[in-house]
């Protein structure tokens, strides 16, 4: 009776203290395990990073052979003791079966083909390559599934869902830079500040960079920039949540709302397939993206196909995640492919399709599967149709009209204010088009220059500044106030010049929460660039206000377009812009939600009055 009333007194306090006796052997042991495996693949990951970073790719160490052939062994039986144990425990998933095998498999398979110095005497030199990669690729894969799993314990907690989302981007941002901090990732010595720009600016998909990422970094370091490009623009969460679903099988419903949230969508029973078909999308198209740069580009610009081959890869996910970098020194203005207008071409539909937003993407494919399924059967004379009433909803229909009013808006002006500047470079007529349409698309956080900003003339890079502001669509890889917030004000703006009491859209009511949240967007990014201008002001304003101005506004919209002056900032200025994209990226909403308490549903109402303005 003691005992159950001091149980009863500690609460919370007797499950943790009570957990040993009510767990079975089997239910112990397997958590023992759940921890050891991870434990033991973050030292095989160490290893890969030293292997990489630090030695050359070449090398063939038996020492580090020996270590991981030890390490796989003792996590190979330890996952088949899981897969043994899980099938004692009713609660477990039978999904998480199959995938326990299928790593099982892929960790024979490491230490089946695992090259010793001995056993590799008499191997080629483009299999031993292909063991290696092989290798280090399972153990990464491995490690990262593993860590993905419990994201299902984090999302179980009442943790703020945009907390582990600005999280995720802040630990993506410090291990970019401590990777590109690596020997191997560079050619000489790369400071931190500029090790955690070059990782913050592709992480938040930006684009500006404070050292050439042509000649500074090796093909290992622009590997790095890649990946951290790829998975920043889709989001660490989105590729974890996906890895955390395949391992278990299934999700809690907290998961899914916060995916929800993540992802900008309304749809939560099916969130987990949402993330798939976005990540299926990104790969589809920057793969499509990789193969019409590749045909476009010319043999002689290149030493191997390899560096073809990467060059395309690397700029097709540049392009579709909207993020600028590029592997040349002069971008796309590079002498060697500054005429190349079908590249042009291809980049600026890839930098289109990823701003558009994943959301009005399905929503258009929707609608062309539902014209072609009443297309078909009109041709075979049968009376059926799918109708679907509203299947592109108010928010794809405005991002749609926004941005192509933008793209026009943003062709005109080019046309008319760099005939004789930027233009002069370019003189056939299919030249100044491409320029122009390229010059309208990449201000719209894509950070690829085809010409010469420093030579545009001054209305241009006023239009530029308001092009990066308002930026891409929500729900893309863009950043920017995005195009909704822009045609929500301008309808609310439309409203009050005719007197009416709301805002319409293509026969919709535009919400009221919706008005109140488009205009606090407006109103902090101003006040957020306004800062970042006022602070790089501190120690360079030897730049020049529109210089400065124009590197707040690429910051803050995660645009990456510069004036020249990046390289050339104090690292306070760098500090700040760091800032600036992380707030850009993960969106200064969002991060305020985090920090300010908020109030609960009021049921009062003060005495209404009309304000003067």
């Amino acid at each position: 009776m003691n005992k159950i009333r001091l149980l009863a007194r500690w609460g919370l306090r007797r499950t943790k203290h009570t957990r040993f006796i009510k767990e079975s052997w089997n239910e112990r042991l397997l958590r023992w395990i759940g921890a050891a495996v991870p434990a033991l693949l973050f030292v095989c990951v160490a290893i890969v990073v030293y292997e990489f970073g630090f030695r050359t790719f070449w090398s063939n160490d038996d020492t580090i052979n020996s270590w991981l052939q030890v390490l796989l062994f003792i996590i190979c039986a330890l996952v088949g003791a899981r897969l043994l144990l899980e099938l004692l425990v009713p609660k477990k998933k039978w999904a998480r079966f199959f995938t326990v095998v299928v790593w099982l498999f892929i960790l024979v398979l490491t230490l089946y083909v695992l090259p010793t110095k001995a056993a590799m005497l008499n191997a080629t030199t483009n299999r031993y390559l292909f063991y290696k990669l092989l290798i280090y690729a399972g153990v990464v894969m491995i490690f990262i599934t593993e860590i993905s799993f419990y994201l299902q314990f984090i999302y179980s907690r009442t943790v703020n869902p945009g907390l582990v989302f600005v999280g995720s981007f802040g630990f993506l941002i410090l291990i970019g830079a401590i990777l590109l901090k690596l020997p191997n990732a560079a050619y000489g010595y790369t400071s931190t500040i500029d090790a955690v720009f070059t990782s913050a600016s592709a992480v938040c998909v930006t684009g500006l960079i404070v050292v050439d990422t042509a000649t500074h970094f090796t093909p290992f370091g622009q590997a790095i920039i890649m990946m951290l490009i790829q998975v920043g623009g889709l989001g660490f969460m989105t590729f974890a949540g996906l890895l955390a679903y395949a391992v278990a099988g299934n999700t809690s419903l907290k998961t899914q709302i916060a995916y929800s949230n993540i992802m900008s969508s309304r749809k939560v029973g099916n969130i987990m397939k949402f993330v798939y078909q976005v990540v299926f999308i990104t790969i589809l198209f920057e793969s499509v993206g990789a193969f019409f740069i590749y045909i476009s580009l010319d043999d002689a610009l290149f030493e191997r196909k390899l560096d073809k081959l990467f060059f395309s890869i690397f700029h097709s996910i540049s392009a579709f995640c909207n993020a600028g970098f590029s592997t040349y020194s002069g971008g796309l203005y590079e002498p060697v492919i500054r005429h190349n207008y079908s590249l042009q071409m291809f980049i600026a539909f890839l930098v289109i399709l990823g701003g558009m937003g994943f959301p009005i993407v399905f929503n258009l494919y929707r609608l062309v599967r539902i014209r072609v399924r009443n297309f078909l059967f009109f041709l075979r004379g049968s009376a059926k149709r799918e109708y679907f009433p509203n299947v592109i909803m108010l928010n794809s229909r405005l991002a749609l009209v926004v941005s192509g009013c933008l793209l026009v808006v943003g062709f005109v002006s080019y046309i008319v204010f760099e005939q004789s500047a930027t233009l002069a470079q370019h003189p056939t007529i299919t030249g100044k088009l491409v320029t122009a349409f390229f010059g309208s698309v990449t201000p719209r956080t894509a950070g690829f220059n085809s010409v010469d900003l420093t030579a545009m003339t001054l209305p241009m890079i006023m239009i530029y500044l308001l092009l990066m502001w308002i930026g891409a669509s929500p729900g893309s890889m863009g950043g920017g106030i995005k195009t909704t917030t822009a045609g929500v004000a301008i309808l609310n703006m439309a409203a009050v010049l005719r007197g009416k009491d709301r805002s319409e859209f293509f026969r919709s009511e535009i919400s009221h929460q919706s008005v109140r949240r488009a205009f606090a967007i407006i109103v902090l990014s101003l006040l957020l660039i306004g800062i970042t201008v006022f602070a790089l002001s501190f120690y360079d304003s030897d730049k020049g206000l529109i210089k400065i101005a124009f590197e707040a506004f690429s910051a803050f919209s995660t645009v990456g377009l510069s004036l020249g002056i990046t390289p050339q900032l104090s690292a306070f200025s760098k500090l700040v812009l760091i800032i600036s994209m992380f707030i850009g990226r993960v969106g200064a909403i969002t991060l305020l939600v985090i920090l300010v308490r908020q109030s609960k549903q009021l049921y009062y109402r003060y005495p209404r009055e009309d304000m003067a303005f």
